[in-house]
């Protein structure tokens, strides 16, 4: 398969624009080997038939034929002459058979004309079907036979059909020709342009990227509705201390102590209606010092997600009076959300906690476990020995619950004696009574007070989010009934709600 294929190309390999070329190689070889072939064979057929003048004619021509053929191996070009030759030595050749075989020999110009109109196009087509119909009106002049009108019209008449065909075959495909490479000038031209103005997208996109990257304001992206940081800048990363690795793992709680769930609820809310807010907060950096900044924010689409980003502006020097005004606006908010004695979070942080909490758990289908914790004894102490031991004795108890639970674990005070805390993802009822016994334990302890050993106990209730409730304050409420019937059976231990 592959020698044939060699053979009919000359030994050519041809681009994919070739096309055209390809193919008249393969009909030259083609044409030319048939040709040897039956011109051989007629030339032994005329010998033995003892017109050896004629086969003498038959040989010269498969000769040539075959010449053609080798001439054609040399080059590419030698095509352009080559094809003429053979058509010039085919109407030749069947010219000169009439003068044995008569008009029906002349069938033989059709394929004379096919080729011709094929291997060389319309013009060499006509040219040659023009002279094939002179040799055919001029049959008489070499033969001895006499053709009447009729005969002369009846063999005429399909090969002017066949030359109108072609013609208009020929006239088609230069039509189309030339409809596909005006469309193909076009598409490229529209591809040079789309790819031109897409360079320059990306162009512009790399330049922004690259001036939100190295920016001095500190530039966030946040997760609509998580509030998680999807994107930080250098400005950011070199402003708080923190690794681009570390802010991807927080959200601007973490950095914004102050802030709570329905103050970003607001924001959340002004960006919906006007497409951004405002806002002025203070920053706590990784070595626990603070700046006041400036905040812009807007609503975006980020990776196929909703959220928004910030614009963060430290507050200059010449700002002093409106920092004044900052930080007296995150004291009053710290106080507003936090237990001046013990510092853990108070009851309207604890709440914004919980329904945070509560939404989270509800989005990755988690539990979390809810402690009410009632110390046991504590009014015989602040009665005995006075509101200091009392203080005393509540801001150790607060250490002691954080000492016990995790930094991701939520512990406030509720009112007087009573703490809260919210455990989040536990692997088992069985660890929330582990945690709930080391409470216990922990608070076991003998507090100083002067010279005295204060003792102090508690009782715990415990209730589970999702299984006894998904609504916030009813847990508080079940958690606060099961911490009863622990005190009822003797204090010091925990129950569960049942």
């Amino acid at each position: 398969m592959t020698t044939l294929k060699n053979f009919l190309l000359s030994g050519f390999d041809f681009k994919e624009d070739e096309y055209e070329s390809r193919l008249q190689f393969i009909l030259l070889n083609s044409i030319l080997s048939i040709l040897i072939v039956m011109l051989t064979l007629l030339s032994f057929i005329r010998h033995i038939q003892a017109q050896d003048i004629q086969a003498v004619i038959d040989l010269c021509a498969a000769f040539a034929s075959l010449i053609t053929i080798i001439i054609t191996r040399f080059s590419k070009q030698s095509i352009r002459y080559s094809i003429p030759i053979l058509l010039t030595l085919f109407y030749l050749l069947i010219t000169f058979t009439f003068r044995n075989v008569g008009i029906i020999g002349s069938t033989w110009y059709i394929v004379l004309i096919l080729g011709a109109f094929f291997l060389k196009g319309k013009k060499i087509g006509l040219f040659f079907s023009a002279i094939s119909i002179l040799a055919i009106l001029g049959l008489e002049s070499i033969s001895d036979v006499k053709y009447t009108m009729f005969q002369y019209f009846y063999i005429t008449i399909p090969i002017v059909l066949s030359m109108t065909f072609l013609y208009l075959y020929e006239q088609r495909n230069e039509v189309l020709n030339t409809l596909l490479k005006k469309q193909k000038a076009s598409l490229e031209d529209e591809v040079r342009k789309q790819t031109f103005e897409l360079s320059k997208l990306l162009l512009k996109s790399q330049e922004l990227a690259s001036i939100m990257k190295n920016s001095l304001v500190e530039i966030y992206i946040v997760d609509f509705e998580t509030d998680n940081y999807l994107y930080v800048n250098d400005g950011a990363i070199k402003a708080l201390g923190y690794s681009e690795e570390e802010l991807l793992s927080m959200n601007i709680c973490d950095i914004n102590s102050s802030i709570i769930h329905e103050t970003i609820k607001k924001f959340k809310t002004q960006m919906i209606q006007n497409g951004n807010a405002m806002n002025i907060s203070q920053h706590t950096r990784k070595d626990g010092s603070s700046y006041g900044v400036q905040s812009f924010m807007h609503k975006i689409r980020y990776e196929n997600r909703d959220a928004y980003v910030i614009f963060d502006i430290q507050i200059s020097s010449a700002q002093k009076a409106q920092s004044e005004i900052l930080k007296q606006k995150e004291t009053l908010a710290y106080q507003a959300h936090y237990d001046t004695l013990t510092e853990l979070p108070n009851r309207i942080l604890f709440q914004d906690r919980l329904t945070q909490i509560i939404a989270k758990a509800k989005r990755n289908k988690t539990k979390f476990a809810l402690l009410f914790i009632d110390l046991d004894h504590f009014k015989e102490i602040n009665d005995t020995y006075g509101h200091e031991a009392g203080d005393i004795v509540l801001v150790e108890v607060a250490r002691r619950l954080k000492n016990c639970v995790r930094a991701s674990d939520t512990v406030s005070r509720l009112s007087g004696d009573e703490f809260l805390i919210i455990l989040e993802d536990f692997d088992s009822k069985e660890s929330v009574s582990t945690i709930a016994k080391l409470l216990v334990e922990a608070l076991q302890a003998p507090i100083k007070f002067q010279d005295k050993d204060l003792i102090v106990t508690c009782s715990i209730g415990i209730s589970i989010y999702p299984n006894d409730s998904e609504d916030g304050e009813t847990l508080v409420k079940y958690a606060d009934r099961a911490m009863y019937n622990a005190k009822n059976i003797g204090k010091n231990n925990f129950k569960f709600y049942v």
